[in-house]
């Protein structure tokens, strides 16, 4: 069992991620920094997760970390959980059961215990409903349902800024394309409207 608030390694021990790629990834933004410094540095209870969720989007999903970092900027809570249960023998993803052809095999299959071969699962059937927004669509489908959608130019920095009122500041450090910024100015047009009590 990890760990409340887990260490490095952990960390590592968990994800089956190295302690350098980790690090790594601490710097470049994808996970957060540790609570203290030093050896003994604890990292945030939900860091594994987020560890898992990047490890299956990498190397499940075929994603960039660019692309990674972006969807990780708008995912919910359970939307980490689930890219976390992708990961094949991950602690979040539940055990499949093995397969038997008859009652003494599978029997045999539970005593002898995991790494013993048996015959691969049946292929699991589609899923019937549609997936759940993620990223950007379940940002705007959150922040604007039924309203009409501002036409907004796409901004050229590297850093972009986008103000919301003279207090708050909508800002992403990412290359983004020009349809992606133009959908940040929107989600920003949506929270100001909301912040300024115009969103009814």
């Amino acid at each position: 069992m990890i760990a409340v608030e887990p260490s490095l390694s952990d960390l590592a021990a968990a994800s089956g991620i190295e302690a350098r790629t980790i690090r790594s990834w601490v710097a470049q933004g994808l996970l957060p920094a540790p609570l203290n410094r030093g050896p003994a540095a604890r990292y945030p209870a939900d860091t594994l997760e987020r560890v898992l969720a990047i490890r299956a989007m990498r190397d499940v999903l075929g994603m960039p970390l660019a692309e990674i970092r972006k969807e990780l900027l708008v995912a919910s809570p359970d939307q980490i959980r689930a890219y976390a249960s992708r990961v094949p023998g991950s602690a979040q993803e539940p055990a499949p059961p093995p397969a038997a052809s008859s009652a003494l095999d599978y029997i045999s299959a539970l005593r002898a215990g995991p790494g013993v071969a048996s015959k691969p699962p049946p292929p699991a059937a589609a899923p019937l409903a549609a997936p759940p927004l993620q990223g950007f669509d379940a940002l705007e489908h959150r922040l604007g349902q039924g309203r009409a959608e501002p036409a907004r130019k796409a901004r050229a920095e590297e850093w972009l800024r986008i103000p919301i009122t003279p207090d708050v500041e909508l800002t992403v450090r990412a290359p983004l394309d020009a349809e992606q910024r133009v959908r940040l100015e929107r989600c920003a047009d949506l929270i100001r409207d909301i912040l300024l009590g115009r969103d009814r």
